[in-house]
């Protein structure tokens, strides 16, 4: 089953890529990486639901009082990073997957997937790169769904699904053109061959 979001994705991919390439059929480019909004902020706001560190250690340099507890100086401190990402405050209905937060960057210190400051993932724009790369050929060359249960994430200490993530996909046929005219637009049933992974 596709999803508004994923249908919108596809979509900026013909504009972007396609269109981009004169109608050739060319491997994505790093230009073409660098103009796919929708698709950079699908990625933060997953990153958001998911974090993929999910806290770090740190130690106080001075007494700190915070929420009427003191923190003493060369004390561990464990920020905790998808209670970060789950603050209504910083991220209104936070259960709700919606790229359109990301319109707008993010205050400091409320989005730190990869950490923060001098300590953050030195491979944190390679990630989101690979990210970009797996969702274009995700939505241009396959047809997806999950099959069974979607019931919800489990912490161990990263972000997997809790009955694993078993899904069908279907590989589209290769562009004859790839005019943006919606013929590759992903249908309901598909012809080409089905591959099942757990």
């Amino acid at each position: 089953m596709y999803t508004k979001v994923t249908i919108l994705v596809w979509q900026e991919e013909q504009n972007v890529i396609y269109e981009s390439n004169e109608g050739e059929n060319r491997p994505l480019a790093w230009a073409q990486t660098r103009n796919m909004p929708l698709t950079h902020r699908v990625i933060l706001e997953s990153l958001r639901m998911a974090s993929i560190i999910s806290f770090t250690f740190r130690e106080a340099v001075v007494d700190v009082e915070y929420g009427g507890y003191l923190i003493p100086k060369g004390w561990k401190v464990m920020p905790l990073f998808r209670n970060i990402h789950h603050n209504p405050e910083f991220f209104p209905d936070p259960k709700h997957f919606d790229p359109s937060r990301f319109e707008v960057a993010p205050k400091p210190n409320t989005f730190v997937p990869f950490g923060n400051g001098v300590h953050a993932c030195p491979g944190n724009e390679l990630a989101k790169l690979e990210m970009i790369i797996l969702v274009h050929h995700l939505v241009t060359k396959f047809r997806w769904e999950v099959v069974g249960s979607q019931s919800g994430i489990e912490y161990c200490p990263f972000p997997v699904p809790q009955q694993g993530l078993p899904a069908k996909f279907w590989k589209l046929p290769a562009p004859k053109n790839c005019a943006s005219n919606g013929s590759r637009l992903p249908k309901e049933k598909s012809d080409s061959r089905l591959h099942l992974t757990n």
